[in-house]
């Protein structure tokens, strides 16, 4: 049956390009839905109203969400699977005319921006044309479609303008993908059942998943401690690894985050969470009073966060709280 999820403010309920069939309905708080204009490629900010759907057409669709679904302040949202879904509708017609209408609007703007595209006069390059469609993948976290188009593209234009610049580009969408995959496998655990077919480490990442999530830091700090030192295979040991730093910055014990995440970025120069890594080490050193050395984490954070809207947000916004 459908069931209430409570999100935190600066959480987020789903990324762009996740694929999953879950349907909600804001009750209180506020979420935004942010996506890129795929003419102009300007941010567009869609402010969810109280008792409205969201997540939709993709659960319908079976196709990757669109937009970036995020918490703006506490928000309760009621969590529908397809089937629950269709049966609330299907005994409610009002609502499905209020969706009709919403689709309707968004069908005839989709449709003149595609009329608008089709008219323009300007022929674009091949390799060109190959290299933007690529980028814009890039930016919208589609990063496997990305990296397919650059490849394509080294493979067809050797010589292009754009070469040296793809292959970092093609570089930095292997490691965003390796990313976006581990947070998508840490999704999955967290969201099964205690006593579901996982491994004895998986069980006990989930325990301590669950522990964090009810913000009882001290337990899943020592959760978490112990996948790091158990886990032989790996599988488990990088995402409690992050978790565990996570866990003490959430229980205000910004001494112990700075020296984790510091460590963790010696032993991993190159780590796909680097831009989240600064973060949390800023953030940390700016509420224990280091305010010059919180902005110059922060300042890096946020540079090395250029394919990521929302984490980019979130240091600006920390940023902001230490200059006033």
């Amino acid at each position: 049956m459908p069931k209430p999820v409570v999100f935190k403010s600066s959480s987020v309920v789903y990324f762009q390009g996740d694929v999953d069939d879950r349907i909600y309905i804001l009750k209180s708080g506020r979420i935004v839905l942010r996506s890129r204009d795929i003419e102009t490629g300007q941010d567009i900010n869609d402010l969810i109203q109280t008792g409205e759907f969201f997540g939709v057409k993709s659960a319908l669709g079976h196709f990757p969400r669109e937009e970036d679904a995020v918490v703006l302040s506490d928000a309760q949202v009621v969590q529908f699977s397809v089937p629950e879904f269709e049966q609330v509708v299907t005994a409610n017609t009002r609502i499905i005319i209020k969706m009709l209408k919403v689709f309707s609007n968004q069908l005839r703007r989709i449709h003149s921006k595609v009329s608008s595209m089709l008219n323009q006069e300007d022929q674009v390059d091949p390799a060109e044309g190959l290299h933007h469609s690529a980028t814009f993948y890039f930016q919208n976290r589609q990063y496997e479609h990305a990296k397919y188009i650059w490849q394509r593209y080294l493979e067809l234009y050797p010589n292009g303008r754009h070469v040296n610049e793809v292959r970092q580009q093609l570089e930095r969408a292997g490691q965003s993908a390796q990313a976006q995959s581990s947070r998508s496998a840490a999704q999955e655990v967290s969201q099964r059942r205690p006593g579901e077919d996982l491994p004895e480490i998986g069980k006990l990442y989930f325990e301590a998943e669950s522990s964090f999530a009810n913000e009882k830091f001290d337990e899943a700090i020592d959760l978490f401690q112990k996948v790091i030192e158990h886990d032989g295979q790996g599988e488990y040991k990088g995402k409690a690894s992050f978790e565990f730093g996570r866990a003490h910055f959430e229980k205000g014990d910004y001494a112990a985050t700075i020296r984790h995440f510091s460590q963790l970025i010696k032993d991993a120069p190159r780590h796909p969470q680097m831009a989240e890594l600064l973060y949390y080490i800023g953030s940390a050193y700016g509420r224990s009073g280091s305010v010059d050395k919180g902005k110059a984490f922060l300042n890096k954070a946020r540079a090395s966060a250029s394919d990521e809207p929302v984490l980019r947000r979130k240091v600006d916004q920390a940023i902001a709280r230490l200059e006033n």
